[in-house]
């Protein structure tokens, strides 16, 4: 697996999504239709979406959540996501999410990984982020 907490930690410091990361895994896509989204929920919860698309379908490749808390304990999250118009389904069921550094009080974790075709999604479907416990989701749209 690529090193893709990386590429999460990287993308939420700048708070930009518009630099493409330097990935030396293949891509099932042409790297032209590869999207990365950035951050959502206000600093305290997050999301980070790469997917490419294929015809009218957007394909997931990687989902990273992340949570800033107080606590030191594991926190479990999951993704799932609403196509306009319909109810909102599971993407990925609950995985714990761990701190990357001992101490440290942010968790992450994620699902997939660059160039892997996960699930197939419409467009303009809102992607979200959930962790156990929470009613609050990290969302963002995919184009």
């Amino acid at each position: 697996m690529t090193n893709m907490a990386g590429l999460a930690a990287a993308l939420l410091v700048s708070g930009t999504a518009s630099a493409q990361p330097a990935v030396s895994a293949p891509v099932a896509a042409k790297p032209a239709t590869i999207r990365v989204v950035g951050h959502a929920g206000g600093g305290v919860y997050d999301v980070v979406l790469r997917y490419h698309k294929s015809g009218s379908a957007r394909v997931v490749e990687w989902v990273f959540a992340g949570k800033n808390t107080r606590s030191k304990a594991a926190v479990s999250a999951r993704w799932v996501y609403t196509a306009p118009g319909a109810p909102m389904r599971v993407g990925a069921g609950w995985r714990k999410a761990t701190a990357t550094n001992s101490g440290d009080t942010w968790r992450g974790v994620s699902w997939g990984d660059v160039g892997y075709n996960g699930l197939k999604i419409p467009k303009n479907s809102r992607l979200c982020t959930q962790f156990k416990g929470s009613s609050t989701l990290a969302c963002v749209k995919v184009k």
